[in-house]
Parts: structure tokens; sequence; C-alpha cells
């Protein structure tokens, strides 16, 4: 098995090619340590959203009451929070091991990531929920800054992680790397949306058919309450496979912009040459 250099230049092709590549030789590995670490709070956080969906939809009236409605949507507030946590841990969990690999380290185990998670888990989730408002904000304003941000932070993780950098260093390296280069990289994430995208319809295409037969039944009852209650208990089987299947395709994403993040360091540093120069 051929390990992935991921210390070089590529393409918008060889970085898809080698995403594929690395995750179909890493998948279990990196996985396993993954889900150890950030089962538990996407367990918990999913079981509080189902019940705040069945609470909300078991009660029609609810629906008609806009303040009984935000009351329950605001029972969704700790589940989002938790599911959040869940996939910060998982995504760091993904670029530590993604730089332990890099550095030519093998058998990577749970005790070589859980330091580099301590470290880095409290700052990130912080520096996460920054990004996020910063974005959000740039997206209301007007829709390119918000773009525009996204594809500079969209290393800032990787960055952070890989250079051990604090918020203001990691800050100034995105817009460093990504200038001259913002393009090329906007496409690439373009794409690898769009491919992630793809995937998910596909897998989700039988569990929406399966919700979707659930409820053609009960409209046949002319039933409401029925039609509420079959939609809740449904969502409640299909909610953890979908946050799941998310959490994969943040794998996807960790793997892409961990490669662009080297190829950038390459344009801009020759850090890979400097390397193998050395090594010879």
């Amino acid at each position: 098995m051929n390990r992935i250099n991921f210390k070089q230049e590529r393409d918008l092709g060889a970085t898809l090619q080698d995403a594929s590549t690395f995750i179909k030789q890493n998948f279990v590995k990196i996985m396993k340590p993954t889900l150890i670490v950030a089962i538990i709070p996407m367990l918990i956080g999913t079981f509080f959203m189902v019940t705040a969906m069945q609470t909300m939809y078991s009660d029609i009236g609810a629906m008609s009451d806009p303040l009984e409605m935000y009351s329950n949507m605001a029972g969704m507030v700790p589940a989002y929070f938790l599911i959040m946590i869940a996939y910060v841990v998982a995504y760091i969990m993904f670029i530590a091991y993604i730089k332990l690999y890099a550095a030519g380290q093998e058998d990577i185990t749970l005790s070589d990531l859980t330091p580099i998670l301590k470290s880095k888990a409290l700052s990130l989730t912080f520096s996460w929920i920054a990004l996020v408002i910063l974005m959000y904000v740039g997206m209301f304003l007007c829709l390119i800054p918000g773009i525009y941000l996204g594809v500079v932070f969209a290393h800032f993780f990787v960055i952070s992680i890989i250079e051990e950098s604090g918020f203001g260093a990691t800050w100034k390296r995105s817009f460093f790397l990504i200038k001259d280069n913002w393009w090329s990289s906007f496409g690439l994430y373009i794409v690898t949306y769009l491919i992630a995208i793809g995937i998910m319809i596909v897998v989700y295409i039988p569990t929406y058919s399966i919700m979707a037969m659930e409820l053609f039944s009960a409209a046949k009852e002319n039933d409401p309450a029925q039609m509420m209650n079959t939609m809740s208990t449904t969502m409640s089987y299909i909610m953890p496979f979908y946050y799941l299947i998310a959490l994969v395709m943040m794998l996807l994403f960790a793997v892409v912009s961990s490669l662009r993040y080297y190829s950038l360091v390459e344009i801009k540093d020759g850090t890979g040459e400097k390397e193998l120069i050395d090594q010879i």
C-alpha cells in the first residue's frame, strides 16, 4: 500500500484522487478513534433533538401557537450545541490524524491523537463559533464576502493544528496562503461540495423513501395527529443515521482541505522540496 505524500503541490484532479485514495486506505483507522471521542455527545445531542421534535410534532395545537412553537424549538438548542461539539471534536481528530500521517508516523492510535485534541478542542470550538458568526454576517450583508471568507477559513483548523498556532497567527496565515490562490481553492471546494451532496442524496434516498411511504400510509387515515406522530417516529430513526453520514462527509472535507493546505504551503514556502533536499 503506497502512502500518500501530502507535502506536494496538486491540482484539482490530483487532490480529489489522492483524497479518495487516502480515505479508502485509512477510513477504519481514522474513524475508530474519532467515534470513540465523538459518539457520546453526538448520541446525546441526537436524543435531545429527537425528543424535542417528538414533543413539537405530537401537539398539533402547539404548531399554530408561535410562542409554543418557539418554546419547543428552544428545546433543540442543547441538542444543536452537543452535535456541534461532536463535529468539532471529530474534525480535530481528522486533522490530527492527517498531521501525524503526513509526518510519517504509522499505526496512529487514540493515545497519539488525544494530546492534540486536548490542546486544541477548547480554542478551536470558540474559533469555529466566531468564524461562523463572521461568515454569516458577511453572507447577510452581502453574499460575496461570506463566500470569500468561507474559502479563506476552510484551512483554519488545518493551519491551527498542523502549525500549532493561535487564533491571530492562524488568521493571518489563512489570508496569506489563499492570496493569489482563491479561485483555484474555490473551484476545488465547489466540486468537493457537489460530490458530497451527490453522495448524501444517494444515501438518503432509501430513508426518505421510507418516510414518504409512512406519511402516505398515514395520510390515508385522514388524521393529522397520526401523520405528525408518524413523522416524528420516522425522524427518530433517521436522525442518527443522518448525523453519522454528515460526519463521514466531514472526513472528505478534512482530507481535501488538508491536501489543499499542503499544496498552498508548497506554492508559498516550498517546504516539501526543502525536506526532500535535506533527505538527499
